[in-house]
């Protein structure tokens, strides 16, 4: 009569609706939204993510700052989370059903906005780790990306792009690096740690060479 349902067995347990604790997660986009601040040119893309559990977090990777100076962090970390979702390119923002949340009506609303479709409903691997923002007054912490992985093989960016490394390695070192400081206080007043997020330059491997080149497995 019943067969083993792994996602409804994990949700049995997951009592929040939101992302809330550091470690490994997969899921889809649901939200992969263009931002574009007029005022500076500055740009970037807001994500939902919803994980297998029905958890959810909100992330902002900001891909330019004012003047269209590119932000190699967040560059970065789009073009491995293309890496880990079989991507080879993204086209052009174009317009997006998602749902919103709408202050007046006090509920999540369909709404129609620029956006990235190819970025969205493909199954991917975040490793999370929590922040608490530098000017945070309220010192809630939030979901930052860490480094994604594919959902399929648990491989890094760097190890999809590279055929010489046929198992994935590095991302269970990096949980342990997680774990050891599942929280960054950001505050001045608060404890410092290595970065996340937009600093993912600072940790992961760049694939170098002609992005279309033929070693790409996909």
């Amino acid at each position: 009569m019943f067969a083993l349902d792994t996602n409804a067995a994990r949700a049995a347990d997951n009592k929040s609706a939101f992302i809330d604790e550091a470690g490994k997660y997969i899921g889809v986009f649901t939200r992969a939204e263009y931002m574009e601040k007029k005022e500076t040119g500055s740009t970037g893309i807001g994500f939902t993510f919803k994980s297998r559990e029905g958890a959810e977090g909100q992330f902002y990777v900001n891909l330019s700052y004012q003047h269209g100076t590119r932000n190699d962090g967040g560059y970065q970390l789009l073009n491995a989370l293309m890496a880990c979702m079989s991507l080879r390119n993204v086209g052009n923002p174009q317009p997006i059903e998602i749902e919103k949340w709408d202050n007046e009506a006090k509920q999540r609303v369909k709404a129609t906005v620029s956006g990235f479709p190819e970025l969205m409903n493909t199954e991917v691997g975040l490793l999370i780790q929590m922040e608490i923002e530098k000017k945070s007054e309220k010192g809630i912490p939030r979901p930052t990306i860490f480094a994604p992985f594919s959902a399929e093989s648990e491989k890094t960016a760097s190890e999809i792009l590279d055929p010489k490394k046929p198992a994935a390695a590095k991302l269970e070192k990096m949980v342990q690096q997680v774990m050891n400081k599942p929280l960054v206080d950001r505050r001045p007043t608060g404890s410092r740690s290595a970065p996340s997020g937009d600093d993912y330059a600072a940790y992961a491997d760049t694939a170098g060479g002609d992005p279309f080149d033929d070693s790409i497995p996909f």
